[in-house]
């Protein structure tokens, strides 16, 4: 006889012979289930009949569970033997879930044998048609956080914002900090906060310094450059220094994340600067940049689309602006402020002597002598000895990495050169100061400010660049 089993429903063909007159208890191979089992003679009965005869005696069991089956309660007939309701509906889920399993099983083996071909990024993103779909409608954007300054280029639209990376925070009686001015409007209060407002950098030598303060901040120019609020959620680049920390990496993504992104992707400053740059990254051939901006100094030598020597120097227009200060306060005891510092930089300061007579500014400060606030002229000789420090630790970094790059590559140095990038590349004969002491040529990025940014947009825009050039 066919004997079905109550849970998978797997058939099996019993002969009669094996089975006793009183019926056994028996066990499913497949799904180890227990069921009672009697011969044909005894168990071909009439389903509605069993039913009415379970109703009348309220002292039949549960063939299943060997539970009573009480007077209330409604019996169901299963392989021609009564189990009580509870049973009855355990054994619709499982079938249920059975079936449904082995349908999502069945599609999803489908789909996999469909998206063979969709690439991925680093083992955890699938370009599916979900993803396609997002990207026509979302604003992604690539940005380069820095120390200095924050750039935001949009796919299709290029650079969208590019604002102080500082933020003026209003402290209340509670002690609940809350946002004042973000950007240009925080720039202009440096220094000249009272007690209960803090104009401050929450970037500090590349990284985050003040992880509240940078996600706040992130937020803000994320929304400012979306022009409003869209409602797909917008994937994110963002340019990082080469030597951080796992966990300083960590709280890059996070602070983006926190900001509304969908998608969070890492590049190293000096690949994006390099890419910005119009460099063949991806071709078996040197490409040298050196990005100074405002915290870091990132010297590489890169090749099929990978960084083969590179060093990250904590050196760059934020120490020159220090050194200024230092200088002025120990010759002339002058001090200034940071803003006027950086001003003097960017218009008298220059890394190579001129022959000609020496530019000369004024600028305001308080006389420590004196006692009182007054005007102090200082010339470009000044400063450039005050940089000079700075600017030959940039040097020796470049040294070192053209050291530690294969022979092959460093050949290609010579027929190629270096390319500057950043903020301080626009600093006076910065690049006649190095090809005089390299020999090598030396070319200013066309958009030096702009080039990371560019470049991390630009690596957005290809899947296929993307792929290569992100770190996990």
């Amino acid at each position: 006889m066919k004997v079905r089993c109550l849970k998978c429903e797997t058939v099996y063909n019993v002969p009669d012979s094996k089975i006793p007159e009183k019926g056994a208890y028996v066990r499913c191979i497949k799904c180890n289930s227990r069921f009672f089992l009697k011969k044909k003679s005894q168990t071909k009965i009439d389903p509605q009949e069993k039913q009415e005869d379970t109703q009348k005696d309220c002292q039949r069991i549960c063939k299943n569970c060997e539970r009573k089956i009480g007077r209330l309660e409604t019996p169901h007939v299963h392989n021609s033997y009564i189990i009580c309701s509870e049973c009855y509906q355990k054994l619709k889920t499982s079938v249920g879930k059975e079936k449904i399993s082995a349908n999502s099983r069945e599609n999803h083996k489908t789909k996999s044998q469909k998206d063979t071909g969709a690439k991925s990024v680093s083992g955890f993103r699938s370009y599916g048609l979900m993803n396609s779909f997002f990207s026509l409608f979302s604003k992604d954007l690539a940005i380069d956080l820095g120390t200095a300054n924050t750039l935001v280029y949009m796919k299709r639209k290029g650079i969208v914002l590019d604002e102080p990376s500082v933020i003026a925070l209003y402290t209340d009686n509670r002690m609940e900090r809350r946002i004042l001015a973000v950007g240009k409007d925080a720039k202009k209060m440096l220094g000249k906060t009272p007690a209960n407002i803090k104009a401050i950098r929450p970037m500090r030598d590349g990284v985050i310094a003040d992880f509240e303060a940078a996600g706040a901040m992130l937020k803000h120019f994320i929304r400012k450059a979306r022009d409003g609020a869209t409602f797909f959620r917008p994937r994110v680049i963002i340019a990082i220094p080469f030597g951080i920390t796992p966990v300083e990496k960590r709280a890059v993504r996070q602070a983006a994340q926190q900001a509304g992104a969908r998608e969070v992707f890492l590049i190293e400053e000096p690949m994006a600067a390099a890419i910005g740059a119009n460099l063949a990254v991806t071709e078996p051939r040197c490409n040298m940049v050196v990005d100074i901006g405002g915290g870091t100094t990132e010297v590489a030598v890169i090749s099929l689309a990978g960084i083969v020597s590179s060093k990250s120097l904590r050196v760059a227009g934020d120490k020159m602006d220090d050194a200024i200060i230092r200088y002025l306060k120990k010759k002339y005891n002058f001090i200034i402020g940071e803003k006027t510092a950086e001003k003097i930089k960017q218009t008298i300061g220059n890394a190579y002597p001129e022959a000609k007579i020496s530019e000369v500014m004024e600028v305001k400060g308080w006389d420590l002598l004196l006692g009182k606030p007054r005007i102090f002229s200082v010339d470009s000789e000044e400063i450039r000895e005050a940089i000079f420090d700075q600017i030959n630790a940039i040097l020796e970094t470049i040294k070192l990495v053209l050291d530690r790059t294969p022979q092959e590559l460093a050949s290609d140095v010579v027929k190629s050169g270096i390319v500057l990038t950043g903020g301080v590349a626009l600093l006076k004969n910065l690049d006649k100061f190095l090809s005089e002491e390299t020999g090598l040529p030396i070319t200013i990025a066309d958009n030096p400010l702009s080039t990371v940014a560019i470049g991390s947009g630009k690596a957005l825009d290809s899947i296929e660049l993307l792929d290569k050039v992100i770190i996990s």
